[in-house]
């Protein structure tokens, strides 16, 4: 049969030797070679010969770039028009809820690369499945956050504390989540969002203090140990001055 103008080959970086994938395509004639558009999470080694010899470009696609970086809100906006076709209802809350989601999602990042890199920031498909209803959606957040986003953020802040060490004064993002929580609730009522503490990442507060310029060390000694009365002891007292008298 013919081949197809065009071919996508997803999650390339499972794969061993990129080389052998690509033989067979390349064993074809270059009139008749279609386009191969791949995806990975990032380049290895061995697309240095598929760069040199056939003609392959790599495109960065990070999560603080575009066209990544807006993706998730203009997939939940799209989303959220087509719910209001749907039902011919447009409902504001819903709509502070689709734009507050992207806004979560940086925040996490930025809190990542804080701690750790841009190596290990979440990307946005963890967010697509947000339900377009205010209940519904409610929940589902709760629980993308109780059982996806905070083991992930221990386990990434973790590691990263180990190799890069304290960078900067420790914030929890459940702090801003719940500041700027856009679901309605009573006055008695919880939001049950697990909270990061800093002991759950290692993160030792103890002898750090914020500063303008980040993280110092407490001085150990206080300004009135630095800054001692002499000893009452008369054993450690200074000799007074004596004069003698000359004959």
């Amino acid at each position: 049969g013919e081949l197809p103008s065009v071919i996508i080959l997803d999650n390339l970086h499972h794969v061993g030797s990129l080389g052998e994938v690509f033989n067979g395509f390349l064993s074809v004639k270059y009139q008749k070679c279609p386009y191969i558009i791949g995806t990975m999470n990032q380049a290895t080694c061995s697309t240095t010969n598929l760069q040199l010899h056939h003609n392959f470009r790599w495109v960065l696609c990070a999560n603080h770039m575009e066209p990544v970086k807006g993706f998730l809100g203009r997939y939940l906006r799209r989303k959220l028009v087509e719910a209001e076709v749907r039902t011919g209802i447009r409902n504001n809350d819903l709509n502070k809820i689709i734009d507050w989601v992207p806004k979560v999602w940086l925040h996490l990042n930025k809190f990542l690369e804080t701690h750790s890199s841009s190596d290990v920031t979440i990307g946005p498909r963890l967010f697509l499945s947000c339900p377009m209803e205010i209940s519904g959606s409610k929940v589902w957040f709760t629980d993308l956050w109780n059982y996806s986003i905070v083991p992930y953020l221990l386990e990434a802040v973790r590691e990263g504390l180990q190799v890069y060490g304290k960078r900067a004064p420790w914030e929890d993002p459940t702090d801003w989540v719940l500041e700027s929580y856009p679901w309605a609730t009573a006055k008695d009522e919880d939001p049950s969002l697990l909270k990061i503490r800093p002991e759950d990442v290692g993160y030792d507060t103890q002898g750090v203090i914020s500063t303008s310029s980040g993280v110092a060390l407490k001085s150990k000694s206080s300004d009135s140990t630095n800054h001692m009365e002499p000893s009452t002891d008369p054993l450690v007292r200074p000799p007074k001055n004596v004069s003698a008298d000359t004959a």
